[in-house]
């Protein structure tokens, strides 16, 4: 294997030793070759800040959960795939009790690695499309993802799906299909998306967190009939807890990237920060965190950035697989800030005896998007006002029902409440076939100057 390749991922001598054999195996069903090694490095070296060391450890848990993935039924493993964005309480509670389990969500380990990284994805898609997931239908490119991995043989058919069905109604429609392909079991979570919420975060109407948990508790069942492995309420608790300290250490990464010179890109950040969905990211992304944070801290106190001090900043919410699309932006003279902005505090929790009501609960809180329409736009505007940032990017995932319906009434909604700039950027979050980045420059040069003015205006008025 290239010794480059693995130095760009964070490996050392025995990581190399331990985990070398097993990438060559995993690279050859998957079908990377050389030439392929080769690209990668150029768009790593690219796209990803690898001077910082914690982000070259974060490159590597991406390989090897992507090698963990295409190997676990191959090493004895049942295999359990959630949906993205998963309730990341379910992955740690399947994939840290026991080391017969391979749990995470296939859609975000393949998006991480043999999209951005390799630039592979496309026959994947492909494959999808020919075998029920047409294009134009609404079933977006993670959905292909998954379903053309598995009809390649790249990735193992699954021994149980765990689908969010209240996120995206085309998720469990999708794993449906997978179910009479391979004869899959599968265990849907939904939840009541009936109100509204404008008391949300603080007044969680406690029927939905009733139906949530127990939507929770009987796909936790079904994985025990369907493993034959027991979860004890202590050892679940301990796994969960391992989510807490991911967010934790998150927290102050966004926190730090609110300085200015800004010390991390949201390329790296998201990949960073979304760690939580996979075992591997669960088992090792808290010691890779640490040393990313440790190495923030030394930028802020250098003054160092990834972009130049006093540059305009914009939000971009939802974003893509396409590194390119970040890339612009910076080389627009915009600074992407925090998507969630740098307050994450929750609100004070009541004390839950149930450990599934307590998941349920922080669940709905953390995420707007869980929660109502209305709750997800709630939660930009608040983080808009923390940042003060000068505009905002509404990423439209035009395959993707939810995230291409909504974001036209949150660019209303910010336009008029808080009177600064917004674009709805449309494209797809994996699938980059249907425009280049050339297509996006032109649109995003024009929002660049305007943001601009805007951060001149406001200047001059004080």
């Amino acid at each position: 294997m290239d010794s480059t390749f693995f130095n760009l991922c964070g490996f050392g001598p025995e990581d190399v030793e331990k985990e070398g054999p097993r990438i060559e195996k995993a690279f050859n069903i998957l079908g990377i070759e050389d030439e392929d090694i080769d690209r990668a490095k150029v768009r790593i070296n690219k796209y990803i800040d690898v001077e910082l060391l914690g982000m070259r450890k974060v490159l590597g848990i991406w390989i090897k959960e992507l090698v963990d993935m295409v190997l676990a039924k191959e090493e004895g493993k049942s295999v359990i795939y959630v949906s993205y964005p998963p309730i990341p309480q379910i992955v740690a509670a399947l994939a840290l009790t026991s080391d017969d389990i391979y749990c995470a969500s296939p859609d975000i380990v393949l998006s991480n690695t043999l999209n951005l990284m390799f630039d592979m994805i496309n026959p994947v898609l492909e494959t999808a499309e020919k075998n029920g997931l047409a294009p134009g239908t609404a079933f977006c490119s993670y959905l292909q993802t998954r379903l053309g991995a598995m009809v390649k043989g790249i990735i193992p058919e699954p021994d149980l799906l765990i689908p969010s069905c209240f996120l995206c109604d085309l998720t469990p429609a999708c794993d449906q299909l997978i179910s009479e392909f391979y004869g899959t079991p599968v265990a849907y979570v939904d939840n009541l998306i009936d109100e509204k919420g404008e008391r949300w975060p603080d007044d969680i109407n406690p029927r939905k967190i009733k139906y949530f948990s127990t939507e929770m508790r009987n796909a936790v069942n079904m994985y025990c009939k369907v493993t034959g492995h027991q979860l004890p309420d202590d050892e679940v608790t301990d796994a969960v807890s391992v989510t807490e300290k991911l967010y934790l250490i998150a927290h102050e990464i966004q926190q730090l990237r609110e300085y200015d010179p800004m010390p991390l890109s949201q390329t790296d950040s998201f990949l960073a920060l979304s760690l939580g969905s996979v075992g591997r990211g669960l088992k090792e992304g808290p010691g890779a965190l640490n040393i990313l944070l440790e190495e923030i801290k030394n930028r802020v106190a250098a003054g160092k950035g990834v972009i130049e001090k006093g540059t305009p900043r914009v939000m971009l919410s939802m974003v893509s697989h396409d590194p390119s699309i970040v890339a612009i932006i910076s080389e627009l003279g915009l600074a992407v800030g925090p998507t969630s902005g740098g307050r994450m505090e929750r609100p004070e929790r009541p004390p839950y005896v149930d450990l599934w009501d307590d998941v349920a609960l922080s669940h709905m809180q953390s995420r707007g998007a869980n929660y109502s329409s209305l709750a997800y736009i709630l939660q930009l505007k608040d983080s808009i006002r923390y940042s003060n940032v000068e505009g905002v990017i509404l990423f439209r995932h035009y395959s993707c029902r939810q995230y291409s319906i909504f974001p036209i009434k949150a660019k209303e909604v910010i336009e008029e409440e808080l009177d600064i700039p917004v674009l709805l950027l449309e494209g797809d979050y994996c699938d980059f076939r249907s425009y280049t980045s050339q297509q996006m420059r032109t649109r995003l040069e024009t929002f660049a100057e305007m943001v601009k003015n805007n951060k001149t205006a406001r200047e001059r008025t004080g």
